[in-house]
């Protein structure tokens, strides 16, 4: 008996239709597909990082600031810094705050990647008959589709989007940080320069007493004593000159690193506007109150707080089973074609999502406690600088008084001393007293200034009242 002749279909045209469909499928995958661009970590490189922005040139706009307190402001060539003005240079130009503000890019990055859609799976198996009689060759084509992953995409949305807000304001509150810290430095500064000023005029005086005494000691009518205690008052002058010019120098380097200037770049600074009103609202109610809804760092850790919650939610859905929906088309090799649906479930023996459950509960908890002891610090600080203000107000009275006392005293010594009714000696230590004097003046007015920029950032009001409010430190 003849064996029958078994027919053959061809299957080069699908084939190719296959092999055309897969081509076009992984073009339009590999089109999707990022680049890499290659940015090697030079020397040139972080000096481009690092290059200060021509302050010429700087525009800084409102909506581009996350601290709305900053106002809009041009900024011209050779323009004097004043505290508010030197404040939007910092925000904008301190290298630290590029580099923090690098989070948020990473942030929204998150929150792209966490509203993006699962990719569908697809598998293509082909079996070619090695023995016994077979009519074609087998294949099976799948495709899958994850579920879990699209029932959890709103929550992972809103966790990435609740964390990329505290991102935000995170980096707000160390903007206003920046900024305060370049107001205060404007004012010590400012100082600073005014008690150089004041001891400049006192060495210049000392000196041509000096050489008056020397040339009256040297024709006999003036003793040597008198003469040694005017040289010993020029040199504790000098010597506290030079001590208040290092502490200058040391501020303008600071400020110089907050504008992003080299420390050879001269300061320009105009006269500062004071704080005309802090001794008139020294209130702990006016300025304890809503303080959680208005520090930044407060918010951004109430954001967070809300964003953990929300990644405790994610964890406890993640602990249902991973479910894949899926279809498939076979052939066997003996020509029998089949179209099926599938699913797959992981069964949830060993691993609940219990530690990822565990490490969200137990990040909500650190998180709550950290608010309540940041707000507990900020409450103390608040409270801490307003008696602060109450006590610097009180010593500048009082150094006021002693200055003006001092002055009418010194007039006196000085008439005494050129009718020689008093030693040299005692009219130097006064001297050196009311130069003293002049000088804790001097840093009371800037403690004052930079004590009242302290308590805007530390309380989040960043204008302060006009009129008095009621209370008292």
């Amino acid at each position: 008996m003849e064996a029958a002749e078994l027919p053959v279909r061809p299957c080069g045209r699908r084939s190719a239709g296959l092999r055309q469909a897969l081509g076009g499928l992984a073009v339009l995958a590999l089109g999707a597909c990022a680049h890499y661009t290659p940015r090697p970590l030079t020397a040139a490189a972080v000096q481009k990082a690092l290059a200060p922005r021509p302050v010429s040139r700087l525009w800084v706009r409102r909506s581009r600031l996350l601290l709305p307190a900053l106002p809009a402001l041009r900024v011209h060539r050779g323009q004097a810094l004043t505290p508010d003005l030197a404040a939007v240079v910092a925000v904008v130009a301190d290298p630290a705050l590029r580099a923090l503000r690098a989070r948020q890019a990473v942030a929204q990055a998150q929150v792209l990647a966490a509203g993006l859609l699962p990719n569908p799976t697809f598998s293509y198996g082909v079996g070619v008959p090695m023995s016994g009689v077979g009519l074609v060759k087998a294949f099976r084509v799948a495709l899958g589709l994850p579920i879990r992953a699209l029932m959890t995409r709103a929550a992972r949305q809103r966790v990435a989007r609740l964390h990329a807000q505290a991102v935000d304001l995170t980096v707000a509150w160390q903007e206003w940080q920046v900024a305060a810290q370049a107001k205060a430095l404007v004012y010590a500064i400012e100082a600073g320069r005014a008690e150089r000023q004041l001891l400049g005029r006192e060495v210049r005086l000392l000196r041509r007493s000096v050489a008056m005494l020397a040339d009256g000691e040297a024709a006999g009518y003036v003793t040597a004593g008198v003469t040694a205690s005017a040289r010993m008052a020029l040199h504790q002058t000098q010597v506290l000159a030079l001590t208040v010019a290092r502490h200058v120098a040391a501020q303008s380097l600071a400020l110089h690193g907050l504008l992003g200037l080299r420390g050879k770049v001269p300061l320009h600074l105009a006269a500062a506007a004071r704080h005309r009103t802090f001794t008139r609202c020294l209130s702990q109610r006016f300025w304890q109150q809503g303080v959680s809804h208005r520090r930044l760092d407060l918010l951004a850790l109430r954001r967070g707080y809300r964003s953990q919650d929300a990644a405790l939610r994610l964890a406890i859905a993640d602990q249902f089973p991973r479910l894949t929906l899926g279809l498939n088309r076979a052939r066997d090799t003996s020509d029998i074609n089949t179209l099926g649906a599938g699913i797959g479930i992981s069964l949830p023996i060993f691993n609940h999502n219990q530690g990822a459950i565990a490490i969200a509960r137990a990040s909500r908890a650190a998180l709550l406690q950290a608010y309540a002891a940041r707000l507990f610090t900020a409450r103390a600080q608040i409270q801490g600088l307003l008696t602060r203000l109450a006590n610097l107000r009180r010593t500048r009275a009082a150094t006021a008084a002693a200055v003006r006392s001092l002055a009418r005293l010194h007039t006196i010594y000085r008439v005494a001393l050129a009718h020689h009714r008093i030693p040299a000696l005692t009219y130097y230590r006064l001297l050196e007293r009311l130069t003293h004097e002049r000088l804790a003046q001097l840093k009371d007015r800037a403690l004052l200034d930079q004590t009242a920029v302290a308590l805007e950032a530390a309380s989040g009001r960043f204008t302060w009242p006009i009129a008095g409010c009621k209370g008292s430190a």
